[in-house]
């Protein structure tokens, strides 16, 4: 990380600051120095701070390279999936060379001569109609049919859920999160569509997947604090497969969630699915079978309707974070129009979308017609991402570090409590949950300041003396310190390797309690 020296006009103060961190150093000056005020507005100025702060973190550390820095920093905790680019890579580079429609034998090259032109805002009809056909094979497994006139797509789920929200509800109104969640969320409802992040207090009994299942009373209990606070809650959007938690919702849970949801005015689900091709356990495993919203409205012989929308993309599944290609489906007709035009400012270019296209409709080969290309990858990824989760697991048990047990999507949530240390005045004492269960917000929904300490120093040790750079609990609001969510899927073959050593030695450090 080069240094650059940024030049601040009032009192021509110099700040040496590492390119990693300028985005957030210029923010923090900004609200510093009033000469720098002048030229970023309030809003412009507050965006920055709504990260999560472990992204500036992974931005900052000398990553592992297994020649220049062998003792590097393994990152961990940005959820990418780096185990098969050996599919994706040859094989866009073989579609991006065939020929155009259009070319008439005038040479290799997927760019059709249409493309240079305006498009249908919320996607080109052949590239909806290949998302569309993916949706239902992989997301509703067949079950409920996914009409690509209902689909946006957009610059990434970010994007979309972002658009998606901005339809639904004004600044100001609520959305209901259970926790632990995403920590990106929160830039997400509220850098533009200033919405209040409610964050839904939901963990109880021990350390099993079922203790965090969301409940019609754990949202009540939400959706009554938030009233009291003069905030209307207009969305529950839930995250399944879960991220950070790894597992996916039984489809009792998504009902009683639906039906809890229903029986409110003016309140929608959106369901995000962005895992939901990541599964890699079964019930055979003891993990809830892979079920989507839409197949719970499939199972009832009813449609989503107005008030239930899933969002997709392809940056987890098919590990294209950088292709930027996002969907929401929707039967909201009164929503469609305006989220057509918002897709105005996040829309996907056209070579994008016809590379997208063919993934998604290719068939492997010649030899086995029938077959989708993506399909057959879908099932590499999953083999990959169950060898990796047995790997660590076998390390974790084998030192003695409880996890919670995982079946879908690129994560393990770890529980490193016993290495949190408090000094000679130990841990503080915790209020019963049932006395704050119902309290929602942000602000509500940080650790108290010595169980934040107490957490920051363990997630900077592990940097520092393991190498693991994970994503801390407090970041994605977790309920109490100590937890970390482990990208499992976020190094190459060589650094898991060297991860697994680095967990190894973690397991046999003293703990703290």
């Amino acid at each position: 990380n080069l240094d650059i020296s940024m030049l601040v006009s009032s009192g021509r103060r110099v700040l040496s600051v590492t390119r990693a961190r300028l985005l957030s150093t210029v923010a923090v000056a900004s609200m510093e120095d009033g000469s720098l005020r002048a030229h970023v507005s309030r809003r412009g100025r507050e965006a920055p701070a709504l990260l999560p702060r472990y992204l500036s973190d992974a931005r900052g550390v000398e990553t592992f390279d297994a020649v220049s820095r062998p003792d590097g920093v393994l990152q961990l905790s940005v959820a990418e999936n780096q185990m098969i680019s050996d599919w994706l890579v040859p094989r866009i580079r073989s579609i991006a060379a065939s020929p155009a429609s259009d070319a008439h034998g005038g040479g290799a090259g997927l760019f059709e001569q249409a493309d240079i032109f305006y498009q249908q805002t919320h996607g080109t009809p052949q590239c909806r109609a290949a998302v569309a056909a993916h949706m239902e094979r992989v997301l509703c497994g067949g079950s409920y049919p996914i009409d690509p006139d209902k689909l946006v797509v957009g610059a990434g789920c970010n994007a979309v859920l972002e658009n998606l929200l901005f339809a639904l509800a004004d600044a100001g109104e609520g959305v209901l999160v259970p926790r632990p969640y995403y920590a990106a969320f929160e830039f997400d409802l509220r850098a533009r569509a200033a919405l209040e992040v409610l964050p839904v207090a939901i963990r109880r009994g021990g350390f099993e997947a079922s203790g965090y299942y969301p409940t019609a009373d754990a949202l009540e209990a939400a959706y009554a604090s938030a009233l009291s606070r003069g905030i209307a809650p207009r969305v529950l959007l839930l995250s399944s497969p879960n991220n950070p938690l790894g597992f996916c919702y039984p489809e009792e849970v998504l009902a009683e969630c639906w039906d809890w949801a229903e029986s409110k005015e003016n309140l929608h689900v959106i369901s995000d699915e962005i895992y939901a091709g990541s599964v890699y356990r079964t019930p055979a495993d003891g993990q809830p079978p892979w079920t989507s919203l839409a197949t719970v409205a499939a199972r009832r012989g009813r449609q989503l309707g107005p008030s239930a929308h899933l969002v997709w993309a392809l940056s987890k599944d098919f590990a294209l974070s950088g292709l930027r290609v996002g969907a929401l489906y929707t039967e909201n007709e009164a929503i469609r129009t305006p989220l057509q035009k918002l897709n105005d400012l996040c829309q996907v270019g056209s070579p994008t979308q016809a590379i997208v296209s063919r993934l998604l409709t290719d068939q492997l080969d010649a030899a086995t017609p029938r077959k989708l290309w993506c399909a057959a990858m879908e099932e590499a990824n999953a083999a990959r991402l169950r060898s990796r989760y047995d790997r660590l697991t076998a390390v974790l048990d084998q030192g003695g570090l409880r996890y919670l047990d995982a079946g879908a999507g690129l994560f393990l949530w770890i529980d490193l409590r016993p290495f949190l240390s408090y000094g000679d005045s130990g841990p503080p004492q915790r209020e019963n949950s049932g006395s704050w269960a119902g309290a929602v917000g942000v602000e509500e929904a940080l650790l108290p300041a010595r169980e934040a300490e107490a957490e920051r120093a363990l997630y900077l040790r592990l940097i520092h003396e393991f190498g693991l750079l994970l994503t801390p609990g407090a970041s994605m609001r977790s309920e109490e310190p100590g937890l970390f969510r482990c990208v499992f899927s976020a190094a190459t073959e060589e650094g898991f390797e060297v991860a697994l050593q680095r967990f190894a030695r973690l397991a046999a450090a003293p703990r703290a309690t």
